[in-house]
C-alpha cells in the first residue's frame, strides 16, 4: 500500500504541511513586527535626542537673534528715523506755507 493512495490521504496531508507552514509563517510575522516596533521606538528616541541637543538651541539662537533685531529697529527708529522725517516734515511744511504766502503776494499784485 503505498503512502498516498487516495485523494483523500493526499489532501490530510497537504491540509498538515499548509497548517504547519501557516504557523512557522505567523510567527515569523510576529517576530518581525516586534523588531520592526523596537527598531521604530530607537529611531523615535534617537531623532528626539538629536532634536533635543540640536535644534532646540538652534531655535533659541534664532529667537534671540529675533529679538535684536527688533530691538536695533526700533533703536534706529526712535533716534535716526523719527528725526528725519519730523525735519522734513517741518521743512515741507515751511515750504508749502512760503508757497502759499508767496501766491497771497501774486495774487494781489494782478
Amino acid at each position: 500500500m503505498p503512502l498516498l493512495s487516495s485523494l483523500e490521504d493526499t489532501r490530510d496531508v497537504v491540509i498538515i504541511v499548509y497548517g504547519i507552514l501557516g504557523s512557522i509563517l505567523f510567527f515569523v510575522a510576529i517576530v518581525a513586527a516586534v523588531v520592526l516596533f523596537w527598531m521604530a521606538r530607537r529611531i523615535l528616541s534617537t531623532v528626539k535626542a538629536l532634536l533635543d541637543d540640536n535644534v532646540k538651541p538652534a531655535l533659541g539662537s534664532i529667537r534671540e537673534a529675533a529679538d535684536t533685531v527688533r530691538g536695533t529697529t526700533d533703536f534706529i527708529g526712535r533716534t535716526a528715523v523719527s528725526p528725519i522725517a519730523r525735519t522734513y516734515g517741518v521743512f515741507a511744511g515751511v515750504r508749502k506755507g512760503l508757497g502759499v504766502l508767496g501766491g497771497l503776494n501774486r495774487g494781489r499784485r494782478r
